[in-house]
């Protein structure tokens, strides 16, 4: 472990003074304070500057200092900036090709078990779900036939892991649809329990898919 380079040095040497047998005056008990690890250091100030793939790269480094026993006080808030600003350059470079149809209000219907998505009132997909405990099984998304599948189930199964973590709820990615999506969108593997990312990444190694 590093030591601090600016500790005072007192010779060892040196007699102790009468105040000092006394204990009036003495010197304080010198501890040294580990430097920071390099995976704990030089977080960007400036997000927006940061290549997406260096994104990425954080924020699977913030991940990992999560899973530790006693992570840093900052690495969760680092987190949740590193996921935003990812969450937010997709959905840029998706508003210059998607329909405004597919940018649009999204709820979790409590009453009858289902995320939706909805664009100018009409629902124009939903992600069905149960909950297990503290979990929320993903059972069947679907897409009203009438829009392009393409463009809004992407959108919609993103929403749902986005709501999902800003509110602490686990996900168990049950649908076919939502584990292909985890496929393409490898980021969002990381919003997974612990446990059930370990579950998904053995499965897609299986399959030759990871």
């Amino acid at each position: 472990m590093e030591t601090s380079p600016f500790v005072e040095y007192r010779p060892q040497s040196m007699q102790p003074t009468e105040h000092d047998q006394l204990g009036w005056g003495a010197a304080p008990e010198i501890t040294t304070v580990p430097s920071p690890r390099a995976d704990e250091a030089d977080f960007p100030d400036d997000l927006t500057v940061v290549s997406t793939r260096q994104l990425r790269v954080l924020c699977n480094q913030t991940y990992r200092l999560l899973d530790r026993d006693f992570p840093p006080m900052d690495a969760l808030h680092q987190y949740e900036l590193l996921v935003e600003e990812i969450e937010r350059r997709e959905v840029q470079a998706e508003s210059r090709a998607e329909p405004a149809r597919t940018r649009s209000g999204f709820r979790d219907n409590s009453l009858f078990s289902r995320f939706e998505l909805f664009s100018d009132g009409t629902m124009v997909g939903h992600v069905k779900y149960e909950m297990k405990g503290s979990h929320a099984v993903l059972i069947q998304a679907v897409v009203d036939p009438r829009f392009d599948a393409v463009d809004v189930e992407p959108a919609l199964i993103r929403q749902v892991f986005l709501s999902a973590h800003r509110r602490r709820i686990a996900v168990v990615p049950y649908c076919p649809r939502v584990r292909e999506f985890l496929v393409e969108f490898p980021q969002y593997r990381l919003l997974l329990p612990a446990d059930q990312r370990r579950r998904l990444e053995a499965s897609l190694r299986s399959r030759g898919e990871d």
